[in-house]
């Protein structure tokens, strides 16, 4: 099923396809064994460190995490970096291992340790930042890293999430894959993994475009009426994705009728729990036909129908 208006252009999509390719992966548990009472940094940064690897240390396996301990610089946010980017309160360097941190550590900066924790230097044309590939030549899913970021950083930290519609986004993706896969895939910047998994259930074309067409919210952010197409345009694909897999599940026997309006269920309510910038765009979206068509899409009869055609159709 394709969604309409979820497209990319064909060079593009080539391109991409054939450069997000398989990373290195992290054969062995990564032990954080650095001192890092010893490290060179300011004593007031040291315990969000201890509390980031004590809270990360179980459900993360992060690459070569040591190394990246001992060249860790964090500092002051000095005014130019404000008046490059007046809607963050830190920000991180990628390239020379440095955090960046303005007034409000407590909220920015257990987000930028991710960060530091998921950069990965495949060479000197080649990074990666969690999910986020770039080369010089193309920057892709920058918006879903932070998106899922900022999740990740409010569920462990009860940090506050800035990128809101991208953080949203990336939940539904993970209710899809699973949160431990989310979560490894993250952590070992699997950005390939990702788009093979739902491009089982559509076809790498369209998931190439959804991950693009992510990267677009920071475009439209103040404009409504973009945005809630954009928004649409992205959660109509994830609901034919994860129809596509509840079917997949229920032919092969995985679960049966009665478990299926509780999977239904629990999807449609994350569609309910939108977080927006303000409230006008909230509005905007829960009144919108694309809304309405996705609780639709995610009621019983329509699984039953789409289950249905492709019995048929066999």
């Amino acid at each position: 099923m394709i969604v309409n208006n979820l497209r990319i252009n064909k060079i593009k999509f080539e391109y991409l396809l054939k450069n997000i390719k398989p990373v290195e992966q992290i054969k062995d548990k990564q032990e954080i064994t650095v001192d890092i009472d010893k490290l060179t940094i300011d004593e007031k940064y040291k315990p969000y460190i201890k509390e980031f690897v004590k809270k990360t240390s179980t459900n993360f396996n992060f690459r070569n995490p040591n190394e990246k301990l001992e060249t860790l610089a964090i500092k002051p946010r000095p005014l130019l970096h404000t008046l490059i980017f007046p809607t963050s309160d830190a920000d991180y360097n990628i390239l020379n291992n440095k955090i960046y941190v303005g007034k409000n550590i407590d909220d920015s900066i257990y987000h930028e340790l991710f960060h530091v924790f998921t950069t990965y230097k495949k060479n000197s044309f080649s990074l990666y930042s969690g999910f986020n590939y770039t080369n010089i030549h193309t920057d892709i899913a920058r918006r879903s890293n932070e998106g899922y970021t900022d999740l990740l950083a409010n569920r462990y930290f009860d940090s506050v999430i800035s990128y809101m519609i991208e953080a949203n986004i990336a939940r539904k993706t993970e209710i899809i894959l699973g949160e431990k896969n989310m979560q490894d895939f993250y952590a070992s910047n699997n950005l390939y993994a990702i788009i093979k998994f739902l491009s089982k259930f559509s076809s790498e074309e369209e998931t190439i475009a959804f991950i693009s067409s992510i990267d677009k919210l920071s475009i439209y952010r103040n404009n409504i009426k973009r945005s809630i197409q954009i928004m649409n345009i992205l959660s109509n694909y994830l609901v034919d994705v994860y129809l596509n897999v509840l079917i997949e599940s229920y032919s092969r026997g995985k679960f049966d009728k009665a478990d299926i309006n509780i999977f239904l269920s629990i999807f449609n309510e994350e569609f309910t729990k939108y977080a927006f910038y303000n409230d006008d765009i909230e509005k905007e979206y829960l009144r919108s036909s694309d809304y309405l068509d996705i609780t639709s899409k995610l009621s019983n009869g329509n699984f039953q129908e789409q289950l249905r055609k492709k019995v048929l159709t066999k």
